[in-house]
């Protein structure tokens, strides 16, 4: 069995704790190793900004390859081997602990949050074939799931195999009473060719989602490409106002085969709308010469944190997932006023999978790795500045999570 790691923030901001109370220390980490059967761990030590982070002799090794994905303050860690989810969160002692565990029948690969109480969880069409998937809702204060639906995105069958098409869901955003999933077109043969790449598609659900449901609407929108992802749970984020914003790459790299003919953008549905905003497009390759989205998230006041592939001109099948493809870099949207602003002091770099990130008193950590090594950054969100920490000792940190 493949094990892998990864690596959790649990800091603790001025908003979680009152002046009156203890402030908590520690750092809970999901840690991968480099290296053999790469385990990952879930560990906690004083700062990932001084000196190592590493997981020897301590910390939860997890089995398997996981997803990480935080709701409130318990972290879910989800098996793509193993087919279990285990949850951790601090216990009566204050410390970093397994809180539950829960099986499932196939991989789930696509992850949202209602509030901090609630972990959305959804498969995805592995095989290609033309099934149901099934969406799971988990408490997250207990960790274990209390629904289980199935339901339905896209599936087109032609009856002829590799003509028709399937769904994969490249985020679960519930937004009041509707149920936003963006979704990549795919063959259904389980090649993961892309025969429709050049269109964004979001999939509207009334929420919650009952027994067999399929959406209310699907809306689409030629001006980029299918939105998200393979493995990313980002694929739409939603600003304070209530506005979704979409990232769209569709790049060779990013695994379309083939790869979109739109340039790669963002699209935004308005607060109160289920209908792409026909005023907005910001168009990510005009605004940088030229580079892809491959991945943001929200961090707040209208802006997102982003990974864009600076170098598709060399790029090769699923590059962008491989360990030495270094053509990454940092930067800061605002989504708002539609620039970008490169994240000083962060080198060009390689990142397969990406956790959503956590804002703590200003600041997100990102792992960096390089052909030569690899660092924990902290990201100063209003000077658009990272300074290098602690050296990780292993392949990669997967996500940093405040916990405490």
């Amino acid at each position: 069995i493949l094990l892998l790691p990864v690596v959790l923030l649990a800091a603790c901001s001025s908003d979680d704790v009152s002046s009156d109370d203890p402030i908590p220390t520690g750092i809970s980490v999901a840690f991968k190793e480099s290296g053999g059967d790469e385990p990952e761990y879930v560990v906690t030590q004083e700062s990932v900004m001084n000196g190592t982070v590493s997981a020897q002799g301590v910390g939860y090794e997890q089995l398997g390859w996981n997803f990480f994905y935080a709701v409130g303050k318990t972290l879910f860690v989800s098996g793509y081997v193993n087919y279990e989810t285990k949850s951790y969160a601090v216990d009566e002692n204050g410390d970093i602990a397994q809180l539950a565990t829960f099986f499932f029948d196939q991989p789930l690969e696509v992850f949202g949050a209602v509030g901090d109480e609630v972990l959305l969880a959804s498969d995805e069409p592995r095989d290609g074939t033309h099934t149901t998937r099934k969406l799971y809702t988990i408490d997250a204060v207990t960790g274990f799931i209390i629904n289980k639906v199935d339901y339905t995105i896209h599936d087109l069958d032609t009856g002829t195999p590799g003509d028709g098409t399937v769904a994969w869901a490249t985020a679960l955003k519930v937004r009041g009473n509707e149920l936003f999933i963006p979704f990549q077109k795919l063959d259904d043969q389980g090649n993961y060719t892309t025969p429709d790449a050049d269109t964004a598609y979001v999939a509207i659900y009334d929420y919650p989602l009952q027994q067999d449901a399929s959406p209310s609407k699907i809306i689409s929108d030629t001006r980029t490409s299918n939105i998200g992802v393979n493995g990313s749970t980002t694929g739409l984020i939603e600003a304070e106002n209530g506005d979704l914003y979409s990232f769209s790459a569709g790049a060779l790299s990013a695994g379309f085969s083939p790869a979109s003919t739109k340039p790669s953008g963002i699209l935004r549905i308005k607060n109160g709308e289920t209908e792409f905003d026909s005023s907005y497009f910001f168009d990510i390759e005009a605004a940088t010469n030229g580079s892809k989205l491959f991945w943001f998230d929200y961090i707040g006041n209208n802006k997102a944190i982003a990974r864009l592939i600076v170098d598709e001109a060399g790029a090769y099948a699923w590059s962008a997932y491989s360990k030495d493809f270094f053509t990454q870099k940092l930067v800061i949207i605002d989504l708002e006023s539609e620039t970008v602003t490169d994240v000083a002091g962060v080198p060009l770099h390689q990142k397969r999978y990406t956790s959503p990130v956590t804002v703590v008193d200003g600041k997100v950590y990102i792992s960096i790795e390089t052909a030569t090594d690899a660092f924990v950054y902290e990201v100063d969100i209003a000077t658009a500045t990272g300074t290098k920490g602690a050296e990780i000792q292993g392949k990669t940190i997967k996500g940093f999570f405040n916990l405490y």
